[in-house]
């Protein structure tokens, strides 16, 4: 059994990676704007609150996220460099003859 998995896969694959990723670095920016767009209304603190909790609940859970996408993207950057390489390599040696 094979599996075929075209380079220009791979390579969009690792770009929406690491655009995740940047999506997760830009949230972290964004904190304040969401406790500022919930604000306070009618001069009630809980809503403001829960808001607060969960951006500090979701700071872990998106880093780790973020640190994740980025090793998978790496992963699959080294993976399809590889491949590459040795599709390279294997093109010469049967350009000279090797391969025969």
């Amino acid at each position: 059994m094979s599996v075929k998995v075209k380079y220009g896969d791979l390579e969009q694959l690792v770009t929406q990676l690491r655009s995740i990723v940047g999506e997760f670095e830009q949230a972290g920016s964004r904190r304040r704007a969401l406790e500022d767009a919930v604000a306070r209304p009618y001069g009630e603190n809980a809503l403001h609150d829960a808001a607060d909790d969960f951006e500090g609940r979701w700071d872990d859970r998106r880093k780790n996220l973020m640190e994740n996408c980025k090793g998978l993207a790496d992963h699959v950057d080294d993976v399809l460099v590889a491949f590459k390489d040795w599709d390279s390599e294997a093109a010469a040696k049967f350009d000279e003859g090797e391969g025969q």
